[in-house]
């Protein structure tokens, strides 16, 4: 990683610098230690006072994996040093509970990262329940998930729901709890944790609807306790619509938006609609 001390900058402490880059001092330390961090091409043991216009790069210190890598292929959308956004089927867990070892992302993940010589631990950023498919991202080192983590990740959500809203946009503003008696189902509780979801219809056919979800807050299942609660719940969710309903519930995390760290590059990945929501939808009249 390179960065540069801007011309316009005053003199300022390399620790300092680090530190407003959302580097550790447990981190840079580290750095210091395996000799992973120089200034101006010059390998740095000690804290020093930065010029502006000074070069400050990195290498991010390797670990090791301790995930068992599964072999098998992955749909990347986006990779660069820092992270790698992967567009996750539906049917698959992104990270195994336990001692599990059914097939999950991330242990695919840990293959990519195996069989292309990077040198991380799997650090995912965001998680998608085992029947959404769409957008997730992985961070290349803990630092980076500590710090992607730290962002505001814009998460945008496409999803098939019953039955015709009346209102076509708006804000679900509901707070959501655990259902008494069970370990997994949420519910709307008035003294839940407060959660946000703004929505915007896209299109209706046969008791069908198209719908764009916006996610202000991160609970669990917060899209589909939002939409059940308002009436609509998603096209094949057993457990907040149709018991017993065939295939999976049609949610689509196709969008995450967030700045890059340390360069603060606005970031927008994008997952197709996969070919079952495709054919669900577009074979309605």
């Amino acid at each position: 990683m390179e960065l540069f001390l801007a011309p316009s900058s005053l003199p300022q402490r390399l620790k300092s610098f680090l530190r407003d880059q959302g580097l550790s001092g447990t981190y840079w330390k580290k750095l210091k230690a395996a000799g992973a961090l120089q200034v101006n091409g010059e390998i740095i043991q000690r804290d020093l006072l930065l010029q502006p216009g000074d070069r400050v790069s990195w290498t991010f210190l390797p670990e090791p994996c301790t995930l068992e890598p599964e072999e098998a292929p992955l749909s990347i959308l986006e990779e660069t040093e820092l992270y790698l956004a992967v567009d996750k089927t539906a049917g698959l867990v992104t990270h195994n509970a336990g001692k599990e070892r059914t097939p999950a992302l991330s242990r695919r993940v840990a293959w990519y990262f195996q069989t292309h010589h990077i040198s991380s631990a799997v650090h995912p950023v965001s998680r998608l329940d085992r029947e959404t498919s769409g957008v997730v991202l992985f961070a290349k080192n803990a630092c980076l998930h500590h710090m992607l983590s730290r962002n505001r990740l814009e998460k945008t959500y496409l999803a098939l729901t019953l039955g015709h809203w009346e209102q076509p946009a708006g804000i679900l503003d509901w707070p959501i709890g655990r259902r008494p008696g069970s370990i997994v189902e949420r519910q709307v509780d008035p003294d839940g944790q407060p959660a946000r979801t703004r929505y915007q219809v896209l299109g209706e056919k046969e008791g069908l609807s198209l719908v764009r979800f916006q996610l202000e807050t991160g609970r669990t299942h917060q899209i589909r306790v939002h939409a059940a609660a308002a009436g609509h719940p998603l096209l094949g969710d057993t457990l907040y619509g149709t018991p017993g309903a065939p295939g999976r519930h049609y949610l689509h995390a196709w969008k995450v938006a967030f700045r890059e760290t340390f360069t603060g590059r606005p970031v927008e990945i994008t997952a197709p609609l996969p070919p079952d929501f495709r054919k669900v939808w577009y074979n309605k009249q």
